[in-house]
């Protein structure tokens, strides 16, 4: 066992627990607020060219259940290993404020509709705050010369860091088409990368960060497995998308193998397929990338299997396979790649069968 495992266990497990519990006593709450408040997506309904595919009215604030689980994970992680985060703990703030942003201007689009640009020079100035707090993307991965990396110049630092950070946070607002897929997706994808992070003794933000967003992520999916009580919205997409943005940068600071850098790409690798397959598709027939329709790869999935929830399954299995990629070529030890897929395929089970249960049980039940 390496000794940034060691190091490390205690104060990642904390904030993992933290996470899950405190979002799923979230989560109640904050629907019970939602619907006082009218707070809900109608289900059925036209969106843009295409239409929603959930039933029924369901809140759709579950982000800011998400943000408080992860705050408070981040808290008290840190108060148990403070020297865990002591190399990075000014990234770690950044992050964690860019974050809060996020959730903030998703919760805005969700109640009033952003305008677009308006939507984009936010998530531009989240990104800058990780730019001018020392989170960006230095060097590139030279696989053909005589040299590992190369250094690029400061200005396409900031212009590549950029784009990554806003370009993924909305791939990831893109991939949020059914119940339970981003939060799956997030929970995965995080688990995977904390692998890669427990390998090395500078990854301890890195670490705290990715234990906290998955325990986030499984803590919401216990409510929001098909069928959904409560959907994250922009609040909790666009809070998951840049923060697993914001940790792959932090953990391609200071890579030892070149091959590692090649993780976060993989992991995170369908959600930016399918912006890139959404964009194209919609450029070909002259329409806008922005404007929404059922034309994301899970709903042309959905189309051919016709079952929402084998589709999320499906999609669940690709990027835990991508994450399984991912593992092995930045070397992570064998047993502790098998530990991340047994525990993850067993933790994402076991939330979605007790959602699926609570379902039976609800449903036996007469209406009042």
């Amino acid at each position: 066992m390496s000794p940034s495992l060691v190091a490390f266990l205690p104060g990642a497990s904390i904030a993992f627990v933290t996470a899950l519990v405190a979002v799923g006593l979230f989560v109640p709450r904050i629907r019970r607020f939602a619907l006082r408040i009218d707070a809900v997506q109608e289900g059925g309904g036209v969106h843009g060219r295409g239409r929603r595919v959930h039933q029924g009215a369901v809140p759709n604030i579950g982000g800011i259940a998400i943000l408080g689980g992860f705050l408070l994970a981040l808290l008290v992680g840190s108060l148990v290993a403070p020297n865990q985060i002591d190399p990075n703990r000014v990234q770690l703030l950044a992050i964690a404020l860019g974050a809060a942003l996020m959730a903030l201007v998703g919760f805005i689009d969700d109640m009033w509709e952003v305008p677009p640009a308006m939507r984009l020079a936010s998530q531009f100035v989240a990104a800058g705050i990780l730019v001018v707090n020392g989170v960006s993307i230095g060097f590139v991965t030279n696989y053909f010369g005589p040299t590992t990396y190369v250094f690029i110049p400061e200005l396409a630092t900031v212009l590549v860091t950029l784009l990554w950070v806003v370009g993924f946070t909305n791939a990831f607002n893109f991939i949020d088409g059914l119940d339970g897929l981003s939060s799956g997706i997030a929970a995965i994808s995080s688990m995977s990368l904390l692998a890669v992070a427990l390998q090395f003794p500078d990854r301890g933000a890195a670490v705290l960060l990715l234990a906290a967003l998955a325990g986030a992520a499984l803590g919401f999916l216990r409510h929001n497995f098909s069928p959904a009580k409560i959907i994250m919205g922009d609040s909790g997409a666009y809070l998951l998308g840049y923060v697993l943005a914001a940790v792959s940068v932090l953990g391609a600071l200071k890579v030892t193998a070149a091959v590692t850098v090649m993780a976060p790409i993989l992991v995170l690798a369908l959600p930016v397929v399918n912006i890139t397959q959404v964009t194209f598709r919609r450029l070909r027939r002259g329409a806008s990338p922005a404007e929404a329709a059922n034309d994301h790869i899970h709903d042309l999935l959905r189309a051919r299997s016709g079952s929402n929830r084998g589709t999320v399954i499906a999609l669940w299995a690709a990027t835990l396979a991508l994450g399984l990629v991912g593992m092995t070529l930045s070397n992570t030890p064998p047993v502790l790649t098998l530990l991340t897929l047994v525990l993850t395929v067993v933790m994402i089970a076991g939330v979605s069968v007790l959602r699926l249960v609570e379902v039976r049980r609800e449903r036996r039940e007469p209406a009042p």
